[in-house]
């Protein structure tokens, strides 16, 4: 029999602010998180990074960076399996979600609306479905709650407001892009977004196969087989085009072009010439040429390269 440790009242975290809402991030120092009761309030859990197992009275299920999911009003949890796991509790009651009157501003309008507000299971293990959003908007969602952080505690003048319309951006931003994460794509779509914009943050370093697998939990075969499926280029490829098209945009300035060559990650410039001019049809020197007389402009390689 499960033994709730904590029962959190919606009282004490809203208190007499006027406006039923609360965003927190919960530290985790400890590998086993307590079983709590919520009451009078949903809490929206959004996770950034790592990972954990979210257990209810009856079922366990492994959520990580990207997921998204909705507990309903006495719903009973805790995590376990805690793994650099940091995540945001939109704590709320659920009167806010009632912004019409007219039938045309309503949230249930939206695609997203049925993966997060339908509850799974009965009584104290309700729960929505888990979901997932890409990683580009996962980082628009955490500025936006990071705003709604900022609101509920600083309480400047008009922070009712602010906080209200901001919750409201944020769940329309959620509900249009949150897709459920039972299939393996949708995870896969996220963990290899993930890999493309460390590559592109610093395509000169050299990543081996598994050093990029191990960063999303995957074998190097596993790996390498949805990054193609995903992208339609292999990782080792898909770097490579990064290069080359850094090297395309360094070519408009007068370095040397082993310096070129360096800078774009080729450290053997020989190399760097032969592929560029099999790519591209031109030597390094003749496209800065090219680039100084006006008869080739960089957006016309570029076009020809991937990734776009």
């Amino acid at each position: 029999m499960i033994n709730v440790q904590a029962n959190l009242s919606g009282r004490n975290f809203f208190k007499d602010s006027g406006l039923p809402l609360k965003v927190l991030m919960p530290d985790y120092s400890v590998k086993v998180d307590k079983w709590h009761r919520h009451d009078g309030f949903y809490e929206l859990v959004v996770v950034c990074t790592g990972s954990a197992c979210l257990e209810t009275r009856s079922e366990r299920r492994p959520v990580h960076s990207g997921h998204i999911y909705l507990f309903p009003d006495q719903t009973v949890h805790r995590y376990t399996e805690i793994k650099n796991f940091r995540h945001y509790n939109v704590l709320f009651h659920p009167s806010l979600l009632n912004i019409g009157g007219t039938g045309e501003l309503d949230l249930r309008n939206l695609p997203g609306y049925e993966n997060l507000f339908t509850f799974q299971n009965s009584g104290e293990e309700r729960c929505s479905k888990l979901n997932s959003v890409d990683e580009q908007t996962l980082a628009k969602i955490v500025s936006i709650l990071e705003t709604l952080r900022n609101e509920t505690t600083l309480w400047l003048p008009g922070w009712r407001e602010s906080t209200y319309f901001e919750f409201m951006r944020m769940l329309v931003l959620l509900l249009r892009a949150c897709v459920p994460a039972d299939s393996a794509s949708s995870q896969n779509i996220f963990q290899i977004s993930q890999i493309i914009r460390l590559m592109e943050k610093d395509c000169t370093k050299n990543y081996s196969l598994k050093e990029l697998a191990e960063l999303v939990n995957m074998s190097p075969s596993c790996f390498r087989h949805n990054f193609t499926e995903i992208t339609g280029t292999p990782p080792g490829e898909y770097l490579i085009n990064l290069r080359l098209r850094k090297a395309l945009l360094l070519l408009n300035f007068p370095n040397p072009v082993a310096e070129t060559a360096r800078l774009s990650g080729f450290p053997d410039s020989n190399y760097f010439s032969r592929l560029i001019r099999k790519r591209t049809g031109y030597a390094p020197t003749e496209i800065r040429k090219k680039y100084l007389s006006g008869e080739l402009a960089a957006e016309t390689l570029l076009d020809r390269l991937e990734p776009k």
